[in-house]
Formats: structure tokens, sequence, C-alpha cells
């Protein structure tokens, strides 16, 4: 492909314009972690005790994103049951969404049973933290051999629970304690909220791409809207032609735009159709949107809806084509743990790179433009698929182009309950446009290519698979622990035909 000069996009072609005239998102989530420091003063060294808490306040605070997360914490280490329970109580008017105990030294075994019940009636995600103390004296805190204890009973008492043990002055400590509060985050941020699927229902034949709808309030808390195209195409009505002149202008005229041969027709159709599903979205928040992109969209309108999903997630709300639920889930995870900053994007696993051990990852034209190689640019173009069987009659429009390079995870969660995932980490490298469309080839970080698709052809696993920016893996696993989802372990390939078996 030609090569154009160092022309960036970070925030899309287009969304600029398109925030001038949707609705603008709510304010984002901000999730609740309370922290209580436990420990005992009649046996161990109160005052470290009361300076070590101090510290772990201001260590915690320091962690966690104050846009994010508000953090509520005891005055100082509590220390019998009917303390940890008034305080415990308070948490529960208080709404919070994930607790955080840090052992302040060894403590008293009903104050630990006492935790335990709580967590069983209040289920919210909990972190047990201690940390290395003085040596070389006396014993003055014991904070290992009380987190053990507590712990013990917490599993006794059938608590799910994370633990960490790591200094606030700790290289990972920050990176850690986020991991934790991302999963409170996530699991806080799309309870009880809604997605959109705009066309009502999945594509024709693809059953790998519903998900239970009760499985999906269940365990996520999210709900699903079917809305019809109709509806979409009246609620586009209120922009004006002046205003889809203006993003065509901007989108087909950018330097980075180096091929269009869709007509102003259908150019014009998919940017009203990506208006009105954007402007929908704000204004119902939704987390995200399952889009029935083909074939009324080709039949009853004229067009081709990737492109249009395209610019709909440039302003940082996931659009799963083909109305893929399950895709939908993982993009809409993806982007609530990396705080928007994951840019997840649905692909189909289409080639196997040996020689250089890559996977190819293909879809038609519907990744967002922030993702945009800016070294090669895009093109405007009618559906490929579509052309396979006719040219004159392919319609438009999709945006196509290389991916830039970098680190990424790939997810799905799988149909028909969303109650496992296969999750891999890699790195986008250079590569040819090996398809039409937009496309990207990724060298797994840690496994071979032929071990993933071995894992996901022997496991029958969804055809789609979520592209998302940096590495994910350890906070997924994290989260997924709190969902109770299992997580798929990628096999070793054979080196002869092998195939599922119960």
């Amino acid at each position: 492909m030609e090569v154009l000069n160092n022309i960036s996009v970070k925030n899309g072609i287009v969304s600029h314009l398109f925030e001038k005239v949707i609705t603008p998102s709510k304010p984002a989530y901000v999730a609740k972690i309370a922290l209580v420091g436990i420990g005992l003063e009649e046996h161990f060294d109160w005052q470290s005790i009361l300076e070590n808490y101090e510290k772990a306040k201001i260590g915690l605070t320091k962690a966690l994103p104050q846009d994010k997360f508000e953090l509520i914490t005891s005055k100082e280490p509590l220390q019998t049951k009917e303390e940890i329970h008034h305080w415990l109580q308070n948490m529960h008017v208080k709404n919070i969404d994930g607790l955080i105990i840090y052992q302040a030294s060894f403590i008293a075994g009903d104050l630990a049973a006492t935790i335990a019940r709580w967590m069983n009636q209040n289920v919210i995600p909990v972190l047990s933290w201690s940390h290395d103390e003085v040596t070389g004296g006396r014993l003055s805190n014991n904070r290992l051999c009380g987190q053990n204890f507590l712990l013990n009973i917490l599993n006794s008492c059938g608590v799910k629970y994370s633990w960490l043990f790591e200094s606030p002055d700790d290289d990972e400590f920050n990176s850690n304690i986020l991991k934790f509060a991302k999963s409170v985050y996530v699991k806080a941020s799309i309870n009880q909220k809604a997605v959109g699927m705009i066309g009502g229902f999945r594509v024709p034949g693809f059953y790998d791409c519903e998900l239970n709808e009760l499985s999906l309030l269940n365990r996520f808390g999210i709900k699903v809207d079917r809305i019809d195209f109709q509806t979409i195409w009246q609620h586009g009505e209120k922009f004006t032609e002046e205003i889809i002149f203006e993003i065509k202008s901007e989108l087909l005229n950018h330097p980075l735009c180096k091929f269009n041969n869709v007509s102003d027709e259908q150019v014009e159709k998919s940017i009203r159709l990506s208006l009105a599903v954007a402007d929908y979205a704000r204004i119902n928040d939704y987390l995200g949107i399952g889009l029935k992109n083909w074939p009324e969209l080709f039949d009853h309108y004229g067009i081709a809806g990737d492109g249009a999903g395209a610019l709909i997630q440039d302003l940082g709300i996931p659009v799963a084509d083909e109305s893929d639920m399950g895709a939908l889930l993982t993009m809409v995870i993806m982007n609530q743990l990396s705080f928007g900053e994951s840019i997840p994007t649905l692909v189909d696993l289409s080639l196997i790179n040996k020689k250089d051990n890559q996977i190819g990852f293909w879809h038609c034209g519907g990744a967002p433009t922030k993702l945009i190689d800016e070294s090669t640019g895009y093109e405007v173009r009618n559906h490929s698929i579509l052309e396979n069987y006719s040219e004159e009659s392919s319609v438009g429009m999709l945006l196509e182009f290389l991916h830039k390079q970098g680190e990424v995870t790939i997810a799905k969660y799988q149909y028909p309950d969303a109650g496992r995932v296969l999750v891999w980490e890699g790195d986008i490298r250079p590569s040819e446009m090996a398809f039409r469309g937009s496309y990207a080839e990724v060298e797994p970080k840690r496994n071979s290519g032929g071990d993933i698709l071995a894992t996901v052809l022997n496991n029958g696993l969804d055809h789609h698979w979520i592209i998302g920016r940096g590495y994910l893996q350890k906070d997924l696993n994290e989260l997924n622990h709190w969902l109770g989802i299992e997580n798929i372990e990628i096999e070793k390939s054979k080196d002869h035909l092998y195939g599922h078996s119960n």
C-alpha cells in the first residue's frame, strides 16, 4: 500500500464533528471502595499499627484515579466484632461497590467471622491486603499470619476473595491494586445498565452470536433493548443536510483518505445512520450497540452498515457487527476495564501466517478510524463480500485500512451464556493487506499461532473475536474470578487431525 506522510489520528477522523451535534455522554461512573483496617491493640504495637494504617490510606489514595473511584476509610483499625459490624452496616448504607481489608496486625477470630457473615449477606468484591513488617526484634504486628487466619475463615464460610501481599512502596503496588479496583469498577458500572440491539435480532444463521438474556442479566447485570431500524431511521431525521455534508466532506477529503468508490447517496445515508445510532445510544446511556448490519440495511435501505458502526465506535461507544451479543459483551467489558482506552473492535480469525507466527484478523470494514495505520491511510469502499457476488449491486460505505501496530489483547466471551472466555495477548506486527477490509496480523506474546488455532477449533469456539488495545489479560483474569467465568486454557497443537470429544 502507498506510504503516506506522518499524520496522526487520535480521536477519529470525524468524531469532533459528531460531538458538536449529538447528545453529550453522561458522566462516567464513580465506584465507591471502602478501606477498613483490622488489628488488635492488646498484644501488638498499636503505635506502629496506626502509623502503618495511615501510610496504607495514603498509598491507596494515590493508586486509585480520583475521577473513577471514591475511597471511604475507617478512621483507624477496628478491633472488635461489634465495631466491624457497625462500620460495615454504615458502608452498606453508603452503597459501597468493593471492600479492601487492611491487615494492620493479627486479629480476634470473632471479628473475622463477623466479616465473613456480612460478606455472605452483602456480596461485593473484597480484597485482603497485607505486607511485610519490621524484623530483628519482637514480632510487633504479625500481619501475614493474621491475613492467613482471616482468609482461612473467609474460605471456611464460602466467601470469595482476592488477596495482596505488597507494600505501598513496592513497584507493582499501584498496578496490582488497580487490577482489583478495575474489577470493582466494571461490576458496578455495568450493573442494571442496558445495551441496544439495533435491528432487533442477530443476522440470519449466526447462532453463535446469541446470548441467553437471563444469563446476561443474572451474571453481569446487563439488560438488552431491542430497537427496530425504522425507529432509528426516523430518529436520524433530526440531523440536517448541512451537518451530513460537513461530515462527508471531512471524511472523503481527509489527507489519509486515498480512495472512494461509494455513491454520495450511500455515504450520506451511512453518516445519517451513524449519527442516529450514536445519539440514540447517548440518550439511553447504552453501554454499547449490537448492529444487525445485514440483510435489512442492504435490501431495504441500500447501504452497508459497517462504516456507520466505525464512526460510532470513534465516540467511545462499542458497536458489534452482526448483532453478536458475546462480542458486544466482550467489547463492553474491555471498554469499562480500560476506562475507554482499549478501543475494542470485532474481527474474524481469517489467516494463519506460519512463517512469521502471526494470526490474520479481518472484517469487512467497520473498525473505528482511531485504529488506522497512518502510514497507509484508509479507503472508502463498497462492500467487498457483496462484490464477490456482483460488483454492480454492491453497496457501501465501508472503511478499509490496516490497523496500527501495538500491544493488543484478543478475547471473546462464549455463547450461549458467557460462562467461558478465551483470552490471549499479542502484538500487531507490520503486514500487507491480506484481504480488503480492516486487517491486522497479531503475533502471540506467549503462545504459538498453531496452539491458539488448535484451541479455537478443538473447542469449537465462536467465530468472532475482539481485539482490544493494551495487555489486559491479568485484569480480565481478576474480573473473571469475580464473575465466576471459566478461562479456557490454550492447548498445545497436534501434528495430526484432532477434534472435540466429550
